[in-house]
């Protein structure tokens, strides 16, 4: 398994961690796409390079398909392996019936940056639709799709998730911890039942009932636990740390790395 983070933990970055009135995620999207260029991008991942993560999931307004061409990509994805970033997701936020037009595109972009997952969360209805454009481009890129579990609308019950993945053959599941624990679901439960077609996981540590994510090891997800009995089931993807916070993410995702190298010993 490979330890990486999502880059969009540093959502607030493009406010310098001010956040602003009437904060709205789908405007501060927009703001990335227009605002963070290619240089802040290799900033970013610079810091978090020095942390000590060596894979990275690309978060789509940091890095976008609508905005960049596939060549882009490629220099990017060569920029990060100088850097020594070794494997890449790019996760696209999430689909609906209405994104089909844009599905294909949004391969090529992955397929260009070498990642071989795409991750984002899915909208039930239609889902049959969405999921078999999906499906077509995952053979024909010779790529992957993680549903992320997210609340309803979305898929969010494990057992949905169950079921509609499988229906396809290139298309598992995106384990995001926190959802499920803040939302009182048995994350071990979910783990064990999605297992064999989990192909990443989004790392994220809460409280039950709470709101938020915290730095790994701060909440009462069984993440350790978790992480044990990936390495003990040969999990062949990537453990994505998220951590999304409005002031800067960074002190709080050394001390997750940290967690995880002790939970691993």
């Amino acid at each position: 398994m490979y330890i990486g983070m999502i880059t969009c933990n540093y959502f607030m970055r493009i406010y310098n961690y001010q956040t602003p009135e009437n904060f709205s995620w789908p405007v501060m999207c927009a703001k990335y796409r227009e605002e963070f260029k290619y240089d802040d991008f290799m900033k970013l991942a610079d810091e978090i390079r020095k942390m000590g993560y060596t894979n990275l999931e690309i978060w789509e307004p940091t890095f976008s398909y609508k905005v960049y061409s596939e060549e882009q990509a490629v220099k990017l994805a060569e920029d990060l392996k100088s850097m020594g970033f070794e494997t890449l997701a790019y996760c696209i936020g999430g689909w609906g019936v209405n994104d089909i037009p844009d599905i294909e595109a949004a391969y090529r972009f992955a397929r260009a940056l070498g990642a071989k997952v795409v991750t984002g969360c899915i909208l039930k209805d239609g889902y049959e639709k969405t999921l078999a454009e999906v499906e077509r481009c995952c053979k024909k890129y010779d790529m992957l799709y993680a549903i992320e579990n997210h609340p309803e609308p979305n898929f969010e019950k494990p057992e949905d998730i169950r079921k509609a993945i499988d229906e396809f053959e290139c298309i598992g599941a995106n384990l995001d911890t926190g959802i499920y624990n803040m939302q009182g679901y048995d994350v071990m439960e979910a783990a064990r039942l999605l297992r064999d077609k989990t192909y990443h996981v989004h790392f994220k540590d809460t409280v039950v009932g709470g709101e938020g994510c915290l730095p790994i090891g701060d909440g009462d997800a069984p993440l350790a636990e978790l992480l044990r009995y990936l390495r003990d089931t040969d999990y062949q993807y990537m453990i994505s740390v998220e951590f999304e916070h409005h002031e800067d993410p960074a002190p709080g995702l050394i001390k997750s790395m940290d967690y995880i190298k002790n939970a691993l010993r």
